[in-house]
């Protein structure tokens, strides 16, 4: 299994609150799955946005797993980055 960083970029906050509900409940259904491992948005409000951290196979995988997010298909994210990661120290380091 791989690590993977994905960077979202998020639209107004008003199409993120439509959507957070959903979008937090199939992010659980993917941490109990054992793919995300951490997620949470970032702090500024200036460039909205969020990390989500993920172990898959391949960056298809994680590809098809961000297509099916409900925060996703509604609009809210305007971009997002998927980059394989090398956590080196810490509770994923190797």
């Amino acid at each position: 299994m791989s690590i993977f960083a994905v960077t979202y970029v998020y639209g107004p906050a008003e199409e993120q609150a439509k959507y957070r509900p959903d979008h937090r409940a199939y992010l659980t259904s993917q941490l109990e799955a054992g793919k995300l491992l951490a997620s949470g948005p970032y702090v500024s409000e200036e460039r909205p946005g969020a990390l989500l951290i993920f172990s898959a196979e391949s960056e298809s995988e994680v590809a098809e797993i961000l297509k099916n997010d409900p925060m996703n298909i509604g609009g809210a994210v305007l971009s997002s980055e998927i980059r394989e990661w090398n956590p080196v120290l810490g509770s994923l380091g190797k």
